[in-house]
């Protein structure tokens, strides 16, 4: 679990105030971004930061909280194992959040599982059902009226 969250903190404080991360595969110049289907990401838009490109191979099926924007995101390669570290800002509470995963993260291939919550706040593991190899932290803080969405995730490569 310890390097999960080593994941989790290097990919969000490289991802600080950063459009793009190095090793996260964004193609594009730095003036202009785009997502992997060829439009347009967010700027800056006062509350939240810029979007940022998901990076390469990031589980499809992992739940993505419909009003957040992916303000972060690298992907890290060792030892047989890949690893994600990403995070999301909304404008939308953590209650609110917090509820998006409980019910999606409860169907599928994945499990949730609330390890702590908190006065705006809360963490969690996760895993895959099909490959309990594949796991990770989510954790969700509200800061100024911008709740962030933190997740790591390592997973088997090939």
């Amino acid at each position: 679990m310890a390097r999960l969250w080593l994941v989790l903190i290097v990919a969000v404080s490289l991802g600080s105030g950063c459009s793009q991360l190095p090793g996260s595969g964004a193609k594009g110049s730095p003036s202009v971004s785009t997502s992997p289907t060829g439009t347009p990401l967010a700027k800056a838009s006062g509350q939240l930061d810029a979007e940022v490109p998901m990076p390469p191979n990031f589980p499809t099926d992992m739940p993505v909280y419909p009003h957040a924007r992916l303000t972060a995101g690298a992907t890290f390669t060792s030892s047989g194992q890949v690893a994600w570290g990403m995070e999301w800002e909304t404008l939308d509470g953590v209650d609110k959040v917090q509820s998006f995963y409980t019910t999606k993260l409860g169907q599928g291939d994945w499990t949730l599982k609330v390890s702590a919550t908190s006065n705006g706040a809360f963490a969690a593991t996760v895993s895959r059902k099909s490959n309990s190899h594949v796991e990770g932290s989510l954790a969700v803080v509200s800061d100024n009226g911008v709740t962030k969405i933190l997740l790591s995730l390592i997973s088997p490569s090939g």
